[in-house]
């Protein structure tokens, strides 16, 4: 019983003096590629532009960090990711962190998509880190005019 209250203890002390948004990672090395918050808020309209309040509660302040898409690095918390795209998450295993599509989605043009689009190949690619995408069968250009032209059936194909 007094390991378990050893434990808890230890566990506010280390809460007390790292905030959720600051891992506690004694390797300085690591700690340097941590994006550490540099303001904290209440709600988004106390963060500079382009930047979202995360975590705030009544009982304590948030952290103003980007919104992030999908494929774009230094998230901390994986709601960074889910407000751009909801099929999203944060993989904190790689360095820099990364937003990636859930499994099942697959990546393009900033979109995760349910299955590749009619100008892409339909079985997507994966990268050695487990990163889905699919694959364009033509010109960047006439892939999104095709989503233009078809915007109305694509609404639920991707975030």
């Amino acid at each position: 019983m007094n390991q378990i209250w050893s434990l808890f203890l230890l566990a506010i002390v280390v809460t007390a003096q790292h905030p959720w948004y600051q891992a506690f990672n004694p390797d300085e090395e690591a700690r340097e590629e941590i994006q550490m918050c540099t303001q904290e808020c209440t709600t988004t309209s106390d963060c500079e532009t382009g930047l979202s309040c995360f975590h705030a509660t009544l009982d304590s302040k948030g952290c103003c960090l980007p919104t992030l898409k999908p494929n774009e690095t230094g998230c901390v918390v994986d709601d960074q990711c889910k407000r751009a795209c909801e099929s999203t998450f944060c993989d904190k295993t790689q360095r820099p962190s990364r937003c990636l599509c859930e499994r099942g989605r697959h990546f393009l043009f900033n979109k995760c998509w349910k299955k590749c689009p009619d100008f892409a190949h339909p079985e997507p690619e994966v990268d050695p880190q487990g990163f889905s995408f699919c694959r364009l069968k033509t010109d960047e250009a006439t892939a999104l005019q095709w989503i233009r032209r078809h915007k109305r059936q694509l609404r639920n194909a991707f975030c």
